[in-house]
């Protein structure tokens, strides 16, 4: 297995992969963070609010707004279920403690039915110790769900195997550990189908194109389909 980066560059930057600063992102301060965004906000009253937390693979680096993740994951959903709002809610460069930090700013003032946690990659990238991002992640999921928030964790997608690097495999662990010890949804691979496939990649080989968005948003909303109340 093999560790995810590709949600991680922080700079505002298409730098190749084996560079230096594509290599150690720099997280984005709280108060720096853009305001939550999403497409169907301009609805008065949305039935359901889904919040994306993640870095810059929700965020949509590299990308107009309107082609990020949580965007075109709210325009498949809302063709089903209308009066969907799934907010933007990834900083490109964040790591577990930076969504933890402003969890009450981009989580909290939405007050969302479901909030899909997407956070990590940077942290394995910078050499944080696996146990403060699960610590980090952990204490995500406690105030959501003091909060009656249903949670979507979106794990750390391997990509070296454990032989090459042993901390690789530890990151792994702590999505599905958290997922049992807190009964909460996993959703693994998410970039599985486009890692490989340098046509869905932007120049750096980690952010996927808007056409890899698409890719990897269509088995997402799949999954979150199944927390919306059927009417």
């Amino acid at each position: 297995m093999a560790i995810l980066v590709s949600g991680c560059d922080g700079g505002g930057r298409n730098e190749p992969a084996n560079s230096p600063a594509a290599a150690l992102p720099s997280a984005s301060p709280a108060h720096e963070t853009p305001a939550p965004t999403g497409d169907s906000q301009a609805s008065d009253s949305p039935e359901y609010v889904v919040v994306m937390l993640g870095d810059s693979l929700t965020a949509g680096f590299g990308l107009a707004p309107a082609d990020a993740l949580p965007e075109q994951v709210e325009a498949l959903l809302l063709e089903a279920s209308p009066e969907i709002d799934v907010i933007n809610a990834g900083v490109s460069g964040d790591t577990s403690a930076g969504g933890l930090a402003r969890y009450d700013w981009s989580v909290g003032s939405a007050k969302p039915d479901l909030l899909v946690i997407a956070l990590g990659a940077n942290d394995y990238l910078s050499g944080v110790d696996p146990e403060r991002t699960r610590t980090n992640i952990a204490a995500i999921i406690e105030r959501a769900q003091s909060s009656r928030i249903d949670i979507l964790l979106v794990s750390v997608s391997p990509r070296s195997s454990a032989e090459d690097d042993p901390k690789a495999a530890e990151f792994a662990a702590i999505f599905r550990e958290l997922a049992t010890t807190y009964d909460v949804g996993l959703y693994e691979g998410l970039v599985d189908k486009i890692q490989d496939r340098p046509e869905l990649l932007l120049q750096d080989g980690l952010h996927p194109t808007a056409e890899g968005v698409k890719v990897i948003a269509a088995p997402l909303a799949e999954a979150i389909t199944h927390y919306i109340p059927q009417r």
